[in-house]
């Protein structure tokens, strides 16, 4: 946070979500000393911002009672987050190719002109080029509505279909998604099972909101409580890969969200990939892609999966 507009911004955005901010804690946020915050104050005050004061011990700044700022107020580097984001959705299908266009023009409607250009410049002329990761199956639409219910701690009546066809009607009390290999998995307090239990979103195929009380949970971290409910879970491999090469390097190719990475305990500073799937063909065109040597620790599913694609890529060369 260097730059002067930058600094205007990050004050209005602190003067709109906390009310009343003193100059001391302005400082410490814009990592500057007072007498540029109120230097700062009189900048905006010249745009015309309604900042008003108060002096002595509790005082400090506020808006003006009842003025709110327009939603849409992002820098330079904001815009450029929001529009590569919209970009990298698109790439890995996350969302239909409509969403995404139609989130992009909103926000350069809504843009001043020097930003929209900037928006407009990032949307037409920067291509991304990721490995051609199969979008999650999660529906967006799905997770966005399990979000909600987690962030408003509200419950959610499902038809579920398991991995063996048997469907059953259960409400859940939602904790969070994670994003994990192909897919996507909400931690939830199962009424019908009155236990927390881990469910593929894909495999919810109907979801309307229930009266029955939430049911609030102690603080859990719910991506450690996915991945050690799917290396328990029927039906699923647990893969393991060394990859020759540094855990900081590999992190730039790997996501967290495709699978868990670790360092070596030994002196070789490589790699351990823990994944989780139910298809060890789609992680060997994963691993294929990577410019990194690997060893497969475990499974033979894989091994297996990965000798068929070099086969088949060998016969390709004629």
């Amino acid at each position: 946070m260097y730059h002067p507009t930058t600094r205007l911004f990050a004050i209005l955005e602190l003067l709109q979500s906390r009310g009343h901010v003193s100059a001391q804690e302005l400082a410490q946020a814009l990592e500057v000393e007072e007498r540029s915050v109120r230097r700062y104050i009189m900048m905006l005050r010249d745009m015309g911002m309604p900042i008003e004061s108060e002096r002595g011990p509790y005082g400090g700044y506020f808006l003006k009672p009842g003025y709110r700022l327009p939603p849409m107020m992002f820098n330079h580097e904001e815009v450029a987050a929001l529009m590569v984001g919209l970009l990298l959705m698109g790439e890995l299908g996350a969302l239909p190719d409509l969403a995404i266009e139609s989130a992009a023009a909103k926000i350069e409607r809504v843009l001043p002109d020097d930003l929209h250009r900037r928006a407009r410049a990032l949307r037409q002329f920067v291509a991304t080029d990721l490995m051609p990761v199969r979008a999650y199956a999660a529906p967006g639409d799905r997770m966005i509505a399990l979000s909600l219910a987690a962030l408003q701690s509200r419950t959610l009546a499902i038809t579920y279909v398991a991995a063996n066809g048997d469907q059953t009607h259960r409400t859940l009390s939602p904790y969070g998604v994670v994003l994990h290999g192909q897919n996507g998995y909400v931690s939830a307090y199962c009424h019908l099972r009155q236990a927390r239990r881990v469910f593929r979103i894909d495999r919810i195929k109907s979801m309307a909101e229930s009266e029955m009380p939430y049911q609030p949970a102690d603080e859990i971290d719910t991506r450690e409580e996915v991945l050690s409910s799917l290396a328990s879970t029927p039906g699923l491999y647990t893969f393991e890969v060394r990859i020759h090469a540094p855990l900081k390097t590999v992190e730039a190719y790997v996501p967290a969200s495709m699978a868990v990475l670790e360092s070596t305990d030994d002196e070789t500073d490589e790699t351990l990939m823990r994944c989780y799937s139910d298809d060890p063909y789609w992680l060997a065109r994963y691993l294929a892609q990577l410019e990194f040597p690997f060893t497969v620790l475990q499974t033979d599913e894989l091994r297996t999966a990965l000798s068929v694609l070099a086969q088949r890529l060998l016969g390709s060369i004629g």
